[in-house]
């Protein structure tokens, strides 16, 4: 869909907008600026349903437009369950730091030092990688690992096995020096999640649900869907345009890509990360660990218009009257989805299409950025807490 042409839809669209966003907040800026992003993306995203979450300052605003499913005449909202895709990525890095500030684990241990009893893992030269090494795309790992044992029809991400990574991982070494080069890596994420939980004693979804999700009340970002969470799920479309089955990811690929949330949930999860609690979590969390200037390469890490990565983050500084931004995209099961923090400006903008189309997200990554720069103009004063 595009603006032209469809003014009809639009006035519908900022007409159901402003009645939620009415609900939300009283600040009026902010009001505006969310029903007119929100109806902006909507309308060029072909996505059934859009939904917003924003928070600045003391003040959360959260928009839903289209339809939980095509054809539902239901529209999203806060409660609307949606797939995170890799913004499971940065969840997975909070629990990292967590476990960091608390001593736990540390970020320049070797993975090795978490592998399974039994297990061997290969190195480069004989350089082991580290935590940290996973969690910024640099322990020179591949993008996906695919069991080529399972084959036939079915849930695509059943071909995603923990035992087949470990034992990809006792056969192969990484194809780069440990921090010479980034590339991409579902695998080294599902991999971080696994050190994770070997070091904290249980599953990854558990221990991510005891130490982050359930302190901040956000009950409905899970690995696996209840009973009673699954008639909330939203439908997208995928690649053909179909409505996606919304197949289950396996165990190996929650750190990765397969948690679940809502926009309420992830409105909680953005006000802890703006709060300045957990001082010690957040100065790990939100730092530029491994620049880009320096690697050999940097390969699917949006290397031209960022400075470098954080634990799951792109980290990118203040240019063009946006603020310095920490983001994460996602894409899976017929969702696209984007989040932001501004730390220094107290901003956080979380978006969720159902509709999987990378063309399209470009959009949704440049008018995320143009928001940003409307409520937080670089140069200006942050919000008070």
């Amino acid at each position: 869909m595009t603006f032209i042409g469809k003014a009809g839809a639009a006035l519908a669209a900022l007409q159901i907008l402003t009645a939620t966003a009415g609900a939300q907040t009283k600040d009026l800026a902010l009001r505006d600026a969310v029903s007119m992003a929100a109806t902006a993306m909507f309308l060029n995203s072909g996505a059934p349903g859009l939904i917003v979450a924003v928070v600045h300052g003391d003040e959360t605003e959260i928009a839903g437009v289209g339809e939980t499913a095509p054809g539902s005449k239901v529209e999203p909202d806060g409660r609307s369950i949606l797939r995170l895709g890799s913004i499971s990525k940065v969840l997975t890095g909070d629990l990292l730091a967590d476990m960091a500030a608390q001593g736990g684990v540390g970020l320049s241990d070797p993975f090795t030092r978490y592998a399974p009893p039994g297990s061997s893992v290969k190195s480069f030269g004989g350089q082991p990688f580290t935590l940290l090494d996973l969690a910024t795309h640099s322990a020179g790992l591949p993008r996906e690992l695919r069991d080529p044992a399972v084959t036939g029809e079915g849930n695509p991400f059943a071909a995603y096995r923990g035992d087949y990574y470990w034992n990809w991982m006792r056969q192969n070494a990484p194809a780069y020096a440990p921090g010479t080069t980034a590339i991409y890596s579902n695998v080294g994420f599902g991999l971080l999640g696994e050190a994770l939980a070997q070091a904290g004693g249980k599953s990854f979804p558990d221990l991510l649900r005891d130490r982050i999700t359930a302190p901040l009340g956000m009950a409905d970002t899970v690995a696996r869907l209840s009973d009673a969470q699954k008639p909330r799920l939203m439908t997208g479309l995928d690649v053909f345009g179909n409505p996606d089955p919304n197949w289950e990811a396996t165990p190996i690929m929650a750190a990765s890509g397969g948690l679940y949330s809502t926009a309420d949930d992830m409105a909680r999860w953005m006000r802890w990360h703006l709060s300045g609690e957990a001082q010690a979590t957040m100065a790990l969390a939100h730092a530029l660990w491994r620049p880009h200037d320096g690697l050999r390469r940097a390969v699917g890490v949006e290397v031209t218009d960022s400075e470098g990565m954080g634990l799951g983050w792109v980290v990118s500084r203040a240019r063009d009257g946006v603020p310095l931004l920490l983001g994460k995209s996602g894409g899976l099961g017929g969702f696209m989805t984007y989040v932001v923090l501004a730390p220094n400006r107290k901003l956080g903008i979380f978006v969720a299409a159902s509709r999987v189309n990378f063309a399209m997200f470009e959009g949704i990554r440049q008018s995320v950025r143009n928001l940003a720069a409307e409520l937080a103009p670089a140069g200006s004063q942050a919000p008070a807490r």
